[in-house]
């Protein structure tokens, strides 16, 4: 008889778990269904990936399908897809783009991820937050990045700059080739700790200092579950919001938010001032900014957890898109010679100018170097897509109504890889970007920093960033393409960025 119950409650098990299977099926088949109810065409989805299969599967790269389908459907001004069940309107016509990022960015203020919620305390930066809240903090860091802060934490750049090209004039000594990429990463995590967190963690002699390890696991976790954990947080932000689920290693939340603390007691506690970004954000939650209105003060109230938060920013914002910049301008470099000379003969008229020395104006000059870092950004945009929800129901010119929380997405490397819009892409072309030109684009049609409001704060900090070491290493070195840099690369299936897998092999010809 015992048996015999086993029996039954086994199979009736069975058929519960082969009912709930084909629910969530059908349940899937219907969300599948949203788009072609709407008119709107695109490509089949997968159960249960949608379009994204091989994203998760690890074999491309993070946006690498939504810029395959911009080709295959660019006759369109859009195509519907999906992450899993989300629906995601994938924008082709720049006009529309325009419209959504620029024109009526009031309907398309959120990201649509999940940033980290209320319970990380380093989630509640410009990138992640929307509507008011973001509204409130943008006006209140609005003058962390002026004219006059970019000159005060100019000489924090250069000592890491000329740190940086002592350890490549060690390193490349005996001639051997460097691995560049390794290289750059380590360079811009110099300048982040230093600009951003007020700390010198001395990467270059010590890579396994805890602030270069936390920020490399930051944006490359090692483990599979933190890297299908932040996958997720943008495909499928509701989940997230349901279970409360961790989106970083609450260990690397806890040593940041720690640093940042710390460091920020100790300065006020001994009346200690640095000219960083980290003591912008104290003076901001001091009220101390001197270019702050009367009304922001009044609006928002900075606390220690909006100076942890947007300290983070600027790791967020510079670290793997000056890092992936820096190095691939190199590459480009590489591969051109002529190119590298007109650049170095830039950047040697323009420092004879200054006698020599590379102070803010002088690097504001080299209108060349500039161009390069541009036609790199168009080539390997640090962000490939820029991705927004809607925010209130909006309706396109054509009928087509997206509706609020529909995720819409623009791929930007496609866009900016269409032979249509910039002949022969793959041709490395710093004249694409002459000052005359680039003033005649579309608004839309080169998008690095993003466009319209939410276009990043800090993008000349970026500049600078990336240009520092160039115009530090130019005058001494040729940069010569190691054969184990693969041309062309291939981008690294883990990184959200243009990061080649393998990494960039750069000799340096001593001049």
């Amino acid at each position: 008889m015992a048996i015999f119950m086993t029996t039954i409650l086994t199979e009736s098990n069975m058929f519960l778990t082969i009912l709930a299977l084909f629910l969530i099926y059908l349940w899937f088949r219907r969300k599948f269904s949203y788009w072609s109810r709407r008119g709107v065409i695109g490509p089949e989805p997968v159960f249960p990936f949608g379009n994204i299969k091989e994203v998760i599967r690890r074999k491309t790269q993070f946006f690498q399908p939504y810029c395959d389908n911009y080709f295959k459907y660019k006759h369109l001004p859009y195509i519907g897809m999906y992450s899993f069940y989300r629906p995601v309107l994938c924008i082709n016509d720049l006009e529309i783009a325009k419209l959504l990022l620029i024109k009526d960015f009031d309907n398309f203020q959120s990201h649509g991820i999940f940033s980290g919620g209320d319970g990380d305390p380093l989630a509640g930066h410009l990138f992640n937050l929307s509507g008011s809240a973001w509204k409130n903090l943008r006006l209140k860091m609005s003058p962390t990045f002026t004219i006059g802060k970019l000159k005060s934490m100019y000489p924090l750049v250069e000592k890491v700059a000329n740190s940086a090209v002592k350890y490549l004039e060690e390193k490349s000594s005996a001639g051997a080739s460097i691995n560049y990429s390794e290289f750059a990463e380590k360079y811009t995590m110099e300048i982040i700790g230093s600009v951003g967190f007020g700390v010198e963690c001395n990467g270059f002699n010590n890579p396994n200092s805890d602030f270069y390890k936390n920020g490399h696991a930051y944006f490359e976790p090692k483990s599979w579950y933190w890297t299908l954990t932040r996958a997720l947080a943008f495909f499928v932000p509701d989940l997230f919001n349901i279970s409360k689920m961790k989106r970083i290693d609450p260990d690397i939340i806890n040593f940041f938010y720690s640093l940042v603390k710390e460091t920020v007691e100790y300065r006020e506690n001994h009346c200690y001032k640095r000219n960083d970004f980290l003591q912008t954000l104290i003076e901001l939650k001091n009220g101390k900014v001197e270019d702050e209105t009367v009304e922001t003060k009044q609006r928002f109230t900075f606390t220690m957890r909006d100076v942890a938060a947007n300290t983070m920013l600027y790791m967020f914002a510079g670290y793997e898109t000056s890092a992936t910049t820096g190095q691939l301008a190199v590459y480009e470099m590489a591969r051109h010679p002529e190119l590298q000379q007109r650049a170095r003969d830039e950047v040697n008229k323009v420092l004879a100018k200054y006698g020599g020395q590379c102070c803010y104006e002088a690097q504001n000059e080299m209108i060349y170097l500039n161009m390069v870092l541009d036609e790199t950004m168009r080539k390997y945009p640090p962000m490939r897509s820029l991705f927004r929800e809607c925010t209130k129901g909006y309706e396109l010119s054509d009928g087509l109504v997206i509706e609020k929380g529909t995720l819409v997405l623009i791929p930007v490397q496609a866009i900016q890889m269409d032979p249509d819009l910039y002949p022969d892409p793959e041709r490395f072309d710093p004249e694409r970007f002459s000052p005359e030109k680039k003033a005649k684009l579309h608004p839309c049609q080169w998008m690095p920093f993003g466009e319209g409001p939410r276009k990043c704060i800090g993008l000349r900090q970026g500049y600078i960033q990336s240009k520092m070491a160039l115009v530090k290493l130019l005058p001494k070195y040729q940069f010569i393409l190691d054969p184990r840099t693969p041309v062309p690369g291939r981008f690294s299936p883990s990184s959200m960025t243009c990061a080649m897998e393998g990494g960039i092999w750069i000799k340096l010809q001593r001049l």
